[in-house]
């Protein structure tokens, strides 16, 4: 029997060895269904958050403490592919690039929620979302702003759409990538 570092194992514990077989998912057993709210536009955005002061505050502290541009321009090479990509071009100029360079902002949506099942956390366009708002009964949207050129990134903006009515989540396809096996 295998012991391990540090001391002996209880009289009847199973250390070590054997063969351990992957545990079938669980059944999925819905709970209550929540209270649906009254919406009256499920387009128009609800519960919104601007990130734009704590943006601010950031820039200033860059200017101020003494941080490097390297400290705040740490975009994931995924997220400045799906900039590239899927991004909506803005008007906005990056905060950090020199003034000289005038880089553009692109703005990356992402919509998040349990109703959208394994959908949530998609990439979508703004124009995508309002017949979402129709389809679902909630989900949160987050506008993510990414400069390309210095790979700064911060959240701009988050809110919620959808028309207050709950909905079964969306099932999983036992053929997908998003099956337990």
């Amino acid at each position: 029997m295998a012991v391990p570092r540090g001391g002996s194992a209880p009289r009847g514990t199973r250390v070590g060895g054997g063969s351990r077989r992957a545990q079938a998912p669980r059944p999925y057993r819905p709970g209550p269904p929540p209270e649906p709210e009254f919406v009256q536009y499920p387009a128009r955005p609800r519960s919104v958050i601007d990130y734009s002061l704590a943006r601010r505050a950031l820039v200033a502290s860059l200017r101020t403490a003494g941080l490097f541009a390297s400290d705040v321009c740490d975009a994931d090479t995924y997220l400045l592919r799906a900039a590239k990509h899927h991004g909506e071009a803005t008007e906005r100029i990056c905060p950090i690039c020199p003034p000289v360079k005038k880089s553009t902002l692109t703005h990356v949506t992402y919509v998040y929620g349990d109703e959208l099942g394994p959908y949530s956390g998609r990439i979508k366009a703004s124009d995508e979302l309002p017949a979402m708002a129709l389809e679902y009964g909630g989900f949160r949207v987050y506008v993510v702003e990414v400069c390309a050129a210095c790979r700064w990134n911060h959240l701009h903006l988050s809110y919620t759409l959808g028309d207050g009515r709950p909905r079964i989540p969306v099932r999983v396809p036992n053929d997908s990538a998003f099956a337990v096996e």
